[in-house]
């Protein structure tokens, strides 16, 4: 799979290395966008976040459209 973004935006061919969450597109290094996000697990009345964040990858696109609401 090569990254959508750079054959959308120069028209290069670059492998992808990670896929985006929302739509699907392949990412090469240059194009991922790494976010973390607190990780909520249903345990009854105790604590219900991991410790540690989890990890989610957008591409620019989505990233611009989920900050623009």
């Amino acid at each position: 799979m090569n990254c959508y973004e750079c054959r959308r935006v120069s028209g290069t061919t670059n492998p992808a290395e990670a896929v985006c969450s929302q739509c699907g597109a392949g990412l090469c290094s240059l194009h991922v966008r790494i976010e973390t996000r607190e990780v909520h697990q249903p345990h009854g009345l105790g604590k219900s976040s991991a410790d540690l964040p989890g990890r989610r990858i957008v591409c620019p696109v989505c990233e611009r459209a989920e900050r623009s609401e």
